[in-house]
């Protein structure tokens, strides 16, 4: 696991290329699908559930191995064709994943930093939080106890997920046939849209069989309309990650029994409890009415330079982590995330002084230390 970290580096670079090619061909042809402010948060979140994976990846492998070792009903072989059945079987229960992801509050919460960007390409494919891995290990833990291996589980999750970062483009038009039985851009842009007859639709993540079967798939006829139903009033990284569950405690306080406020976090977001319809806390505002900043050419660069000291970071963390002590990785970690955090402060105008100080002696401590 230590030594597929190392080609992280590799990973950010193709995904930074794909990314850039988009921004160049949609600049080209006129489409504004990238703000500055929702690139920098998409990119924010995917460096923090990238991060939190290099801790985490290992930990799910000791726990489907553990399954498959002593739970597994079959042995399943580790061929090619057992692989596919493999994605297939995987691909299901991703849609079960996925729509349970929209229809429970306290998955929702997780999974709603996914869809609250207002504009959609592939920097959105990287908006994710680590906390829907916990739902995830539960639902993939069939797997191994069917027969599939660790290996083979966390493989389908690679395939899966590079379908899925494929797919978060307005660039790529419907695709004719293909459109009857597999997941296209078209389809996950639906998904994507907060439009109403758009709403809980396209949970599929390769097959869109599984939206056709049980009745959740719409068509792309109207134009989308991206993000969530009620924006934020912020694109600060720790609001933005948080906000949903805090809505939660802000709703949980105006029900009057405990009955109701469990119920509350298994619901669906658009539940109404007996004594009537809850108020949202004072983060959400009307969709399209976030003031979208403007930065200085100076304030724009150092953020630029934020964000790439961010990729830098991650990826030396993943090369070196196996040769260096534990401390060592979570301090790394640590400054990364506070070099997040001063992003996300740095967008909403707050003053990150004393935080830029604090990143700047860890970080020389952390290099003089080890290598000095």
């Amino acid at each position: 696991m230590d030594d597929n970290n190392k080609y992280l580096w590799m990973v950010i670079a193709g995904v930074l290329f794909v990314v850039g090619i988009e921004y160049l061909i949609a600049r080209q042809k006129g489409k504004k699908v990238f703000r500055f402010q929702n690139t920098v948060s998409n990119l924010s979140m995917g460096i923090f559930d990238r991060a939190a994976g290099l801790l985490m990846v290992p930990l799910i492998y000791m726990h489907f191995n553990y399954l498959y070792t002593h739970f597994a009903i079959f042995n399943i072989p580790e061929t090619k064709y057992y692989f596919i059945l493999a994605v297939v079987v995987s691909d299901f229960l991703w849609y079960f994943y996925h729509r349970a992801g929209h229809e429970i509050n306290l998955f929702w919460g997780a999974h709603i930093v996914h869809h609250q960007s207002e504009d959609y390409n592939y920097t959105v494919a990287l908006n994710l939080t680590p906390f829907q891995v916990v739902v995830r290990v539960l639902v993939w833990s069939l797997m191994p106890i069917i027969g599939f291996s660790a290996k083979v589980v966390l493989g389908t999750h690679l395939v899966i997920g590079l379908y899925q970062f494929l797919l978060h483009t307005t660039l790529i038009p419907k695709l004719g046939i293909i459109e009857k039985f597999m997941v296209t851009p078209s389809h996950h842009r639906v998904h994507h849209g907060s439009n109403t007859e758009y709403l809980d639709k396209n949970y599929g993540g390769i097959f869109i069989i599984w939206d056709r079967l049980f009745g959740s798939f719409e068509e792309e006829k109207n134009p989308v309309a991206y993000g969530i139903t009620k924006d934020i009033n912020t694109r600060n990284f720790i609001p933005s990650v948080f906000h949903y569950y805090s809505n939660l405690l802000f709703q949980m306080k105006q029900l009057p029994t405990f009955t109701e406020k469990i119920k509350l976090l298994f619901k669906g977001p658009d539940w109404i409890p007996e004594s009537g319809a809850l108020k949202l806390s004072s983060t959400y505002i009307n969709k399209g009415s976030y003031d979208y900043k403007n930065y200085s050419k100076v304030k724009k660069a150092y953020l630029v330079f934020l964000m790439f000291l961010a990729f830098v970071l991650l990826a030396i963390t993943a090369y070196i982590m196996a040769d260096i002590p534990i401390t060592y990785t979570y301090i790394l970690l640590i400054l990364l995330m506070l070099n997040i955090v001063i992003v996300g402060r740095l967008m909403e105008n707050k003053s990150v002084v004393i935080l830029e100080i604090i990143k700047y002696v860890g970080l020389a401590f952390v290099f003089y230390t080890l290598y000095l």
